[in-house]
C-alpha cells in the first residue's frame, strides 16, 4: 500500500482526535478495505475467553474492536457506525446506526471525512509536533541469557524452537496528553512504514486498559464465515540485505516450517477434518525495516463455531510461542524477566461472521502507573530461536525490528 493510500484514513483519525473523540482505527488490509475507523469506542476490560464472545453473529451487528494481550486482561468496545475506506479512495458507512442521521458517531465520522478531504497529510508532518520519547536500550543481557537458555533447552529436547522477546520502555513527559501523543506517534509511523495490519485502539487508562498503537505486518486469524486463514511470519533479515538470503538460510526456513506445522495443529483442533491446507509456503515479503518469510494456512470451520471458540483454540499465536507450544510457553515465562503485556497477543475487530486479528508485534502500549499516575510507554520486540541461533545476531535482528518503533 502506498503512502497516499494510508493518508486519508490517518487524516480522519487525526481530525477525530483533535475534535475530542476516542477513535479506533484499523489501517492497511482489513475486511477488504484500506481502513476501518470508528469515532468513539469505549474500551472495557474483560476476561480473555469473553473477547468477541457475542451471540450468533448476523449482518446487522455492530462492530466490536478489541485486543487480547499475551499476558493480562483483554479489552473490547463496540461501535454502531464505522467508516470504511475502499480501494478506490471512497468512504462508506457500516453498522446498525450508519443510516441514522441523528447518530452522533455518524455525524462525527462524516465531519472528519469532510475535513480530511480538504487537507493533506504529508510524511513527517506529525513528527515535528510530537514530543519525542526517550526510549531505553532494552535489556540485552537478559535477552542473551534467554537465547542461550533456549538453545540449551533445544539441545536437551524440550523444545524445537521458541520466540524470545524483550521490552523497550519510555516515559511520557508530564503534561503531554496520552491519547493525542499515541495517535500522533501512530500516524507518523503508519504513514512512513505502511504496515499491513496497523491498528489503533484508544484504551481506557483509568480502567487499566492501555492505549495500543500497532504497526504489525502479521495476520493472525482472518475469518469470513466458515473460512479462516493464518499467515505466520518466521525468518527475518534487515531491509538493506538481499531478500534471497532468507530462502537460502537453513535456520530461517526450518523456523518457518516448524511454525507452519504448529498453525496446522492449532486450526486442526476446531476445523473440519481434512480441510486444513498450506496454501502459500515461504513467501519473501517486505515489512517495516526488514524482509520476512511468510506462509499461509487455511481451513474450513464447522457450522456454529463462535469467534471466541476459534480464538481460544489458536491463542497465543504460533509464531510468538514455539514448538511444542505449551512447553515453549512455559519456558518463555521463565526466561523473560517481565510479562509481555499486549505484545505477542492480538488486536482487531469482529463484524457479523467476519473476524480479523493481527499479531500484536511492532506495537506500543501506553499505560498509566496506578500509584503515580505517570504514563509509561512499552514496546516489545522478539524473534525465533533455533539451535543455530547466535545471541549477538539475534540482538541485531531485535534492533532492526525495533527501528520503526524507536527511531
Amino acid at each position: 500500500m502506498s503512502p497516499s493510500a494510508a493518508a486519508p484514513a490517518l487524516e480522519v483519525l487525526r481530525h477525530l482526535i483533535a475534535a475530542g473523540h476516542r477513535p479506533a482505527a484499523l489501517i492497511g488490509n482489513w475486511f477488504g478495505h484500506r481502513a476501518v475507523v470508528a469515532a468513539d469506542v469505549e474500551m472495557t476490560p474483560c476476561a480473555p475467553a469473553d473477547l468477541f464472545a457475542a451471540p450468533a453473529p448476523c449482518a446487522g451487528d455492530p462492530w466490536s474492536f478489541g485486543h487480547r494481550p499475551y499476558s493480562g486482561r483483554a479489552a473490547q468496545g463496540v461501535a454502531d457506525c464505522v467508516a470504511l475506506l475502499s480501494d478506490d479512495g471512497t468512504w462508506s458507512l457500516s453498522g446498525p446506526a450508519s443510516s441514522n442521521e441523528a447518530d452522533p458517531a455518524r455525524g462525527a465520522l462524516l465531519e472528519a471525512i469532510a475535513a480530511a478531504e480538504s487537507s493533506a497529510m504529508n510524511e513527517g508532518e506529525d513528527g515535528a509536533g510530537i514530543v519525542k520519547l526517550g526510549w531505553d536500550g532494552g535489556d540485552r543481557a537478559s535477552h542473551r541469557r534467554a537465547v542461550n537458555d533456549c538453545r540449551q533447552a533445544i539441545a536437551a529436547g524440550e523444545v524445537y524452537q521458541a520466540c524470545i522477546s524483550t521490552r523497550f520502555h519510555a516515559q511520557l513527559p508530564k503534561g503531554v496528553e496520552p491519547l493525542a501523543h499515541a495517535a500522533g506517534w501512530f500516524c507518523e509511523r503508519a504513514l512512513h512504514y505502511q504496515p499491513a495490519r496497523a491498528a489503533f485502539l484508544p484504551g481506557n487508562l483509568d480502567a487499566g486498559v492501555p492505549i495500543v498503537a500497532s504497526l504489525s505486518p502479521e495476520e493472525f486469524l482472518i475469518r469470513s464465515g466458515r473460512r479462516v486463514s493464518e499467515t505466520p511470519i518466521k525468518g527475518t533479515i534487515p531491509l538493506d540485505r538481499d531478500p534471497r538470503e532468507l530462502l537460502a538460510s537453513d535456520k530461517d526456513v526450518a523456523e518457518n516450517i516448524m511454525i507452519v506445522d504448529l498453525v496446522r495443529h492449532d486450526l486442526g483442533q476446531v476445523a473440519e477434518v481434512g480441510s486444513v491446507e498450506v496454501t502459500d509456503l515461504l513467501s519473501v515479503r517486505p515489512a517495516p525495516g526488514v524482509w520476512h518469510l511468510f506462509s499461509t494456512v487455511e481451513a474450513r470451520l464447522p457450522e456454529g463455531l463462535s469467534h471466541a471458540e476459534l480464538l481460544e483454540a489458536c491463542f497465543p499465536p504460533a509464531s510468538v510461542t514455539g514448538t511444542p507450544k505449551i512447553r515453549a510457553a512455559q519456558l518463555i515465562e521463565q526466561w523473560e524477566p517481565v510479562d509481555r503485556g499486549v505484545h505477542c497477543g492480538c488486536i482487531g475487530a469482529a463484524h457479523g461472521e467476519d473476524l480479523e486479528l493481527n499479531v500484536a508485534i511492532r506495537t506500543a502500549e501506553y499505560e498509566s502507573d496506578p500509584t503515580s499516575g505517570e504514563v509509561r510507554v512499552a514496546a516489545g520486540v522478539g524473534g525465533g530461536i533455533t539451535i543455530g541461533s547466535d545471541a549477538d545476531a539475534e540482538w541485531a535482528e531485535i534492533e532492526a525490528k525495533a527501528t520503526p518503533l524507536l527511531e
